[in-house]
């Protein structure tokens, strides 16, 4: 297994480039294609969960607790995406111009705090694993 930052680092990559792709697709100008756009999004949101699982392959997913701060993060992309849309539709108010990348940004922000919510999941298997250093360390106080 490569080491975990590396892993970080490919699956941080990863995430960034998935919802900048979601961005994109949802504020594509193409009339009626609506249910087209929404399987083209499943189909990223599930290319890229299952990518950073890729990425951690030979790596367990965390304890108890870090399922529990999985369910906990997925339910805050949602809050957070729908915050972002009205933040963004309520500025569109003063600027018609910025109302209209209201999606594009609240796809952004689903796609990224899920994405971060999985990599962090695997991520604090590997913290929790490392072995307890010995005492008299040079981090000792």
């Amino acid at each position: 297994m490569d080491h975990p930052a590396s892993i970080n680092r490919k699956a941080r990559h990863l995430i960034l480039d998935v919802a900048l792709g979601e961005a994109i697709a949802v504020l594509l100008p193409i009339p009626h294609i609506g249910w087209l756009k929404a399987i083209v999004l499943v189909v990223l949101n599930v290319v890229l969960v299952r990518g950073i699982v890729r990425l951690w392959h030979p790596q367990r997913g965390g304890d108890a607790l870090a399922k529990v701060g999985l369910l906990f993060g997925f339910a805050s992309a949602l809050v957070l995406t729908a915050l972002a849309w009205l933040a963004m539709v309520g500025v569109g108010v003063l600027v018609p111009m910025v109302g209209a990348l209201a999606p594009g940004v609240a796809m952004f922000i689903y796609v990224w705090v899920v994405g971060q919510t999985v990599n962090h999941y695997y991520l604090s298997s590997v913290a929790s694993s490392k072995p307890p250093r010995s005492a008299g360390g040079p981090d000792e106080v």
